[in-house]
């Protein structure tokens, strides 16, 4: 019982030890000289620059390609886009954004189940656009949809090319 209250009486001496150099310390860093904070940088004046629209491109107009060289191609070689078909919803989303969840087949051929971002499944078959580069479903099989977009190439044409959705498959 001794050994224990000696114990007990030293550990209490010492928390009261490390406390005063505790207290030592805080009064010491607080002792010390604030360093002053680095000034602020200076701003620039700001200069106006005056536009002159007869040496620039004006604002408001429609932006030119920068490819100034003339084309070999003219536009009635091109193929392009019906321009009067509407838009259809899932030409609203990226194709990232879309993922093949499943088909579905009946006597008309099969269609694919397409789901959003936002959670919304949509049944889609071939004919239908999705995405935004006017993605035009041509191809469904059992795992994946293949679609036919078009790019506009710069020079006033579209460029056609293959994308194909992969069945997602959750593990």
């Amino acid at each position: 019982m001794r050994v224990f209250l000696l114990l007990s009486g030293l550990l209490l001496l010492t928390a009261c030890i490390d406390d005063q150099d505790l207290s030592r310390y805080v009064a010491e860093v607080k002792a010390r000289p604030v360093a002053p904070p680095e000034p602020q940088p200076t701003p620039r004046a700001f200069v106006a620059e005056s536009y002159q629209p007869d040496s620039k491109r004006s604002p408001f107009g429609h932006p030119q390609p920068e490819n100034t060289q003339p084309s070999n191609r003219s536009t009635a070689d091109c193929r392009l886009p019906n321009p009067e078909r509407s838009a259809e919803a899932l030409e609203r989303y990226s194709l990232d954004n879309l993922s093949l969840r499943g088909t579905l087949g009946d006597q008309r051929g099969l269609s694919a189940l397409i789901r959003t971002q936002d959670g919304m499944t949509h049944r889609v078959t071939v004919g239908q656009h999705m995405g935004l580069n006017r993605g035009e479903v041509v191809a469904i099989t059992a795992n994946d949809l293949v679609l036919e977009e078009h790019i506009p190439d710069g020079e006033g044409c579209w460029e056609t090319r293959k994308t194909q959705l992969v069945l997602f498959e959750a593990k």
